[in-house]
């Protein structure tokens, strides 16, 4: 190799390792920055609380459960209901519930959060590494979307009541749907039991077709089956639970295929979108039965 060559070549390397540094330098500055915004946000450790902008929020935008996020852009509401999370802390609510509800709110709103700044993405798929890469302030600490699901909500549910996954709600059709209001510790078993029911009724969650002998259960209960083993056995016999008389005798009459048939339903669970989508299954149904 000739010397002008060997030097290129320790050019070359040095430019890499300079654009290394610089990227692990923007990295450290962008976590440092991070964690001085933390520093100047005041927060409050409250036994219970109660949010009231996230209430108020919920109440105006979410009809039929899914997010009209179309207008909701448009509110200072949101702004406001993530400025109220950042000042709350749960470092000091004892109680098990108080703790579970704070989690499932702090997750669903910043759901909320991340398709209406993507908005108007038509699934979730769109949010790419999001999820996991994208931090925001809850209690005066940075978390992610994916982190709050994983270190904080999943180690609280009990797998005697698997019901309370349904309030953890994930922004697609085929995640539980949001509620019109925010998750409290004395409405949470009545809540959870309605959000298990809407999700099972749903036709892209459970289908049943007795022509075929068919029963088929979306992937979300696949993907936490672990949490229905204790006290359903597994997913499908949790469905079963709900199916009506007919059905149920249908089902045990003859050898039906039990399975994890159905496609997740990606489609973003907005208000708009639902309406196209149930417009055409009524148009789909009508084709199929005429009469």
């Amino acid at each position: 190799m000739t010397e002008r060559n060997s030097m290129l070549m320790k050019g070359v390397g040095l430019s890499i390792l300079a654009v290394g540094i610089l990227l692990v330098g923007f990295q450290l500055i962008g976590d440092g920055f991070e964690s001085l915004e933390t520093l100047f946000v005041k927060v409050e450790t409250p036994v219970t609380y109660r949010f009231d902008k996230y209430a108020q929020l919920l109440k105006e935008f979410v009809k039929d459960n899914s997010v009209d996020y179309a207008a909701l852009k448009k509110s200072p509401l949101l702004k406001e209901s993530m400025r109220e999370l950042a000042h709350i802390s749960p470092a000091k609510m004892i109680d098990s519930k108080e703790r579970l509800s704070y989690w499932l709110n702090a997750y669903n709103l910043i759901v909320i959060k991340e398709i209406a700044d993507r908005f108007p993405i038509p699934d979730l798929k769109k949010l790419d590494n999001d999820p996991t890469r994208r931090k925001f302030t809850v209690g005066g600490e940075k978390m992610s979307m994916q982190a709050i699901k994983i270190e904080k909500i999943e180690p609280m549910f009990n797998d005697n009541f698997p019901e309370e996954i349904f309030l953890m709600c994930g922004g697609a059709i085929g995640h539980p749907w949001i509620l019109d209001h925010p998750i409290v510790p004395d409405r949470m078993d009545k809540d959870m039991k309605e959000a298990s029911y809407r999700w099972v009724c749903e036709p892209t969650n459970v289908s049943f077709d007795k022509y075929k002998s068919r029963l088929d259960v979306g992937p979300y209960l696949q993907w936490h089956q672990g949490l229905f083993e204790k006290r359903y056995g597994t997913p499908i016999d949790f469905v079963m639970s709900f199916l009506n008389n007919d059905a149920m005798e249908t089902i045990s009459s003859i050898a039906v295929i039990k399975g994890f048939g159905l496609p997740f339903n990606w489609t973003i669970n907005d208000s708009e979108f639902r309406k196209r989508i149930e417009k055409a299954r009524a148009e789909k149904e009508k084709e199929l039965n005429p009469n």
